[in-house]
C-alpha cells in the first residue's frame, strides 16, 4: 500500500464538518418557536374567537375553524425562542368547488383547486403580523372544468352512495333556477396557509406552515 493512500478520506472529514457548521446558521426548525397564537378579532364583517398552539410547534400544523370564524384581518403572534431574530409571514389561499342546494352542500376538496401566490402579511410589531383579507378575485378563483369532469368529481366524492351522487347530478343538470332541486356550484376558500420564516445567514428559511381550514358551504 502506498503511503498516503488512506489520507484522502481522513482529510475529507474536517472539510465535511466545516461545511456542516457553515450551513448550521441557515437551518431553522419549528423548535425555534415556543408557541403561536391568533388574537381574538372582530370588525363589521368578521369575527374570530382566537387560537393558541399547544405544545411543540411542528413543521406543519392544521387548524380547523369553527363555523363563523374568520382569521382574515386577525393578528398572528409568534413566540420565538430567540427574540432578537427577524421574522416574516406570508399567506396563500386555496379554493375548492362547493355544490350548494340551499342548505345541503357537497365540498369537492379532493378535486381541482386554485392556489394563490404567496403574499406578505403586514408586520405590526417584531413578532406580530396582520393576516390579510383575500380579494374577491382570490375568493372566486377556480380552474376551468367541463360538465363531464364535474360529474366524475361528484361521483368520486360520494362513491359509497351512488344514489346521492345521482341526486346532486340531477340538480346540476336541472340548473339553479329549478325550484324543486336547485344546485349551484361556487368556489370558496378551503385553506389559508401562513408560512412563517426567519432570516438566517442572509436568506429566509421556513420554520413552520400553519393551515387554517374554514368550513365550506355556509
Amino acid at each position: 500500500m502506498q503511503p498516503g493512500r488512506t489520507a484522502g478520506p481522513a482529510r475529507a472529514r474536517p472539510l465535511l464538518l466545516w461545511a456542516l457548521l457553515a450551513c448550521a446558521p441557515a437551518i431553522a426548525q419549528a423548535q425555534d418557536l415556543s408557541g403561536l397564537s391568533v388574537l381574538p378579532h372582530a370588525d363589521a364583517d368578521r369575527t374570530f374567537a382566537g387560537w393558541q398552539s399547544e405544545g411543540e410547534v411542528p413543521a406543519e400544523l392544521s387548524v380547523p375553524l369553527d363555523l363563523g370564524d374568520e382569521v382574515h384581518g386577525a393578528t398572528l403572534q409568534l413566540q420565538p425562542v430567540r427574540p432578537d431574530e427577524t421574522w416574516r409571514v406570508r399567506v396563500q389561499y386555496e379554493t375548492s368547488l362547493v355544490l350548494s342546494a340551499e342548505g345541503p352542500h357537497l365540498d369537492l376538496t379532493d378535486w381541482k383547486h386554485c392556489v394563490s401566490e404567496w403574499a406578505p402579511a403586514e408586520r405590526t410589531g417584531p413578532v406580530s403580523f396582520l393576516l390579510p383579507v383575500p380579494t374577491p378575485e382570490q375568493q372566486a378563483c377556480f380552474p376551468d372544468y367541463t360538465p363531464a369532469e364535474l360529474e366524475r368529481a361528484v361521483r368520486e366524492a360520494v362513491m359509497d352512495d351512488p344514489a346521492q351522487a345521482e341526486r346532486w347530478l340531477q340538480g346540476l343538470r336541472a340548473g339553479p333556477a329549478t325550484a324543486d332541486s336547485p344546485v349551484s356550484p361556487f368556489a370558496a376558500i378551503s385553506a389559508i396557509r401562513a408560512r412563517i420564516e426567519v432570516l438566517r445567514g442572509g436568506r429566509w428559511v421556513g420554520v413552520t406552515t400553519v393551515t387554517f381550514l374554514p368550513p365550506l358551504g355556509c
